[in-house]
């Protein structure tokens, strides 16, 4: 495994240049090109913020916009980077058979376009907090918690194209696997603390709750950026060891299945 990464970053020009790509292509014939970034998150959030502030109320989240974006923030790079890494290999097909290069690059360079997105949607949710502080100067208090970032980040990122490696290698292999992604998505967008406090979370449910890793990677980070405070020494280290443990194994399984990709395919 340390071999293959040191080969990643012998391509690592190739990396970069497949980033670039994918990010060129899918802002490809699109006017408003890189804004539907920033679009994209900002609709999701009124329609939420429409069904979750006026409809079913939720009277104890003051800005409930803040608190969603928050959420969205690690969900959105998650997703993305999954759901896109899952095709990956199979949508460069033609690349894989004809050329040899780390096979790896093709999620890895997903996830990187995808962190281009994560720091313009950071981006908007740093737009809110400005407009927000004008009427309440203390959420501008959030910008001293960015630095945190720095550690939640990698955090998410390991645990993503950990997920993303695993999912990617066995999507070459059984292609139901890229149509049962969407459900098992939906299905943990929902399970995960983003758009409801945890506090609705019934007593009984909870500790089979906080077996989902994101939850805790998405704790923290509305901890930083909604509630203005350090996230809990638990949540890190259970996110940080659960992040490694996805990498290496989602890696370990990708690289064992990485020698057949081009018959399969």
């Amino acid at each position: 495994m340390i071999s293959h990464l040191k080969d990643v970053f012998i391509y690592k020009e190739l990396l970069i240049n497949l980033a670039v790509k994918e990010l060129k292509v899918k802002y490809k014939n699109s006017v408003l090109g890189f804004f539907w970034s920033l679009i994209n998150p900002i609709f999701t959030m009124l329609i939420f913020t429409i069904v979750f502030s006026m409809i079913f109320k939720f009277a104890e989240i003051e800005y409930f916009p803040i608190f969603l974006l928050a959420g969205l923030l690690p969900w959105n790079f998650f997703n993305a980077t999954v759901m896109g890494g899952t095709e990956s290999i199979i949508s460069n097909s033609s690349l894989v058979k004809k050329v040899y290069f780390p096979r790896e690059l093709l999620p890895l360079s997903i996830s990187l376009a995808n962190l281009v997105n994560f720091f313009l949607e950071l981006l908007v949710f740093l737009a809110f907090i400005g407009v927000i502080g004008i009427f309440s100067p203390q959420y501008l208090g959030v910008f001293k918690f960015l630095p945190l970032l720095l550690l939640l980040l990698p955090i998410l990122y390991l645990f993503s194209v950990g997920f993303s490696f695993f999912i990617s290698s066995i999507n070459v292999y059984y292609r139901d696997v890229q149509h049962i992604m969407g459900i098992f998505m939906m299905a943990l967008f929902y399970m995960s603390p983003i758009i409801y406090p945890i506090s609705l979370i019934p007593e009984k449910y909870s500790g089979i709750y906080y077996i989902n890793p994101l939850a805790s990677i998405i704790l923290s980070f509305k901890n930083t950026l909604y509630w203005m405070e350090a996230p809990q020494l638990n949540w890190i280290a259970y996110s940080f060891l659960i992040a490694i443990i996805f990498f290496i194994a989602g890696y370990a399984i990708f690289l064992r299945l990485e020698p057949d990709f081009a018959e399969e395919l």
